[in-house]
């Protein structure tokens, strides 16, 4: 039977863990599909939702993969990440986001459709204030002709910087393994 003190301790360090974690918010997120599970999850969180923010004083930055905090990543690569979020984590920038119509398979491989969807933080503007902020799917890659894209920003400058970003999680999440 565990003591009523290792409980509270546990408890305790689950508590102050959890609060760590409300600090960041997750910011983007990269989700590999096969059919319809996730087989990889790359996340990166922020101490700040707002893109606008650019000093080291102001924001701080983790990634994870499937999980798993990633500690070889130097600031470049997050203020590079934050900076390519900014051109479609708002209309403003990004000119909406489109969904776009279902397509058909154009080959007939076997196994599952593989593809990726890069979600980001979408921010609504009020009178230079954010007034609204949820995570929304943004841009997505197909990885094999099973696959059908379905998102993509307005913008061709945002959906420029999606394709940075994915493929800066992409190669994260292939020196992680």
């Amino acid at each position: 039977m565990v003591s009523r003190t290792v409980c509270l301790s546990l408890l305790l360090l689950s508590a102050l863990a959890n609060a760590v974690d409300d600090h960041h918010k997750l910011l983007l997120s990269m989700k590999h599909y096969l059919d319809d599970e996730v087989v990889t999850e790359v996340n990166f969180y922020g101490t700040g939702i707002d893109p606008n923010v650019m000093s080291n004083e102001e924001a701080q930055f983790r990634l994870t993969v499937d999980g798993v905090e990633i500690d070889a990543v130097n600031d470049s690569t997050y203020w590079r990440l934050n900076k390519l979020r900014r051109s479609f984590s708002y209309d403003t920038f990004s000119q909406g986001i489109q969904q776009l119509e279902p397509g058909w398979a154009m080959c007939k491989l076997g196994g599952p459709a593989s593809g990726i969807i890069l979600e980001t933080r979408y921010l609504t503007y009020q009178d230079h204030d954010i007034i609204h902020d949820e995570m929304r799917p943004v841009y997505d890659r197909p990885l094999n002709c099973l696959y059908q894209p379905r998102y993509q920003p307005v913008n061709d400058h945002a959906r420029e910087a999606a394709r940075g970003v994915l493929e800066t999680l992409r190669t994260i999440a292939e020196f992680s393994n």
